[in-house]
């Protein structure tokens, strides 16, 4: 059976004035110092993590958030709101409410390249970095596969209706138990006071991605250079996220980075295969 997070908290930050609040799934000792940051892609939740913060928690402190728009935590009021400089501005205030001096960071997807961002800011407190399917080449097949789908919350009749429509997407995440491929869709949806069911993803999400595919592809080789932490990369090995070509130039021109290529799997790992966490799990103890 799939553990439960121990703790849930909710953070407070500012957006254009108003307090927005983030909630955090919590995992480990709450006084523990040794902190890893787990941060999920671009329409999943924090509870991706709950196979992996639990294999971690009698060694860290585990904060799982529901980045804003996400699963328990609030919605922003505008599209223009769901960007990168306001996710990192929750993290920051996350990190300065719980007193952590410094981290361990694991990101998939948008939650790489938040951590991306986190880790070539001078003065970063962030230790090792597990970077989960993406890197500074994005690629634009990937982007448009996922516009087709992301924002777009049709309500279902259902669980078992909402549940079979998703397998097809969510094929990519690997091979999964039955038990993990239902951890993951009871932990994105809800069932509504009509009985009908629906995501827990803010629809404007989606809006902001389609907006950004209209502008033009940031160079991001720099980001990638002013990171200077120990690195774990893992790839899908069918990923059309992450292609193999990126990733031998991320190993190339990084000092410190390592690769784990995972099987039978797309964009993005779920990272809940015990091969996969453990691999994790020894690369942030070193």
């Amino acid at each position: 059976m799939i553990a439960k997070p121990h703790r849930r908290s909710n953070v407070a930050f500012p957006v254009d004035g108003v307090l927005k609040h983030m909630a955090v799934h919590e995992w480990g000792d709450a006084n523990n110092p040794r902190v890893v940051v787990c941060v999920h892609g671009l329409s999943r939740n924090g509870r991706d993590f709950d196979v992996l913060a639990d294999a971690l928690s009698s060694d860290y402190r585990v904060l799982c958030p529901d980045v804003p728009g996400r699963g328990e935590s609030d919605w922003f009021a505008s599209a223009d709101h769901y960007t990168i400089p306001h996710y990192i501005k929750a993290m920051n205030a996350m990190l300065t409410e719980f007193g952590v001096q410094t981290y361990d960071w694991v990101g998939t997807s948008m939650g790489g390249l938040i951590g991306m961002v986190m880790a070539a800011t001078p003065g970063s407190k962030m230790r090792r970095f597990v970077i989960n399917d993406i890197g500074p080449v994005i690629e634009r097949a990937s982007l448009d596969r996922i516009a087709s789908y992301v924002g777009k919350t049709p309500l279902f009749p259902a669980y078992m209706s909402l549940f079979d429509a998703v397998q097809p997407i969510n094929v990519t995440f690997g091979p999964l138990t039955d038990e993990q491929k239902h951890h993951m869709v009871k932990t994105s949806v809800q069932e509504r006071g009509d009985g009908q069911w629906e995501f827990k993803t803010d629809p404007k999400i989606g809006d902001a991605f389609r907006a950004g595919l209209k502008q033009p592809a940031a160079d991001m080789w720099p980001l990638w250079g002013a990171v200077k932490q120990p690195i774990l990369i893992l790839r899908g090995v069918n990923s059309d996220l992450l292609s193999a070509a990126t990733l031998e130039k991320m190993l190339a021109t990084h000092p410190d980075a390592r690769a784990i290529t995972i099987a039978d799997t797309g964009h993005a790992p779920m990272i809940m295969d015990a091969p996969t966490v453990n691999s994790v799990k020894q690369f942030l103890l070193q």
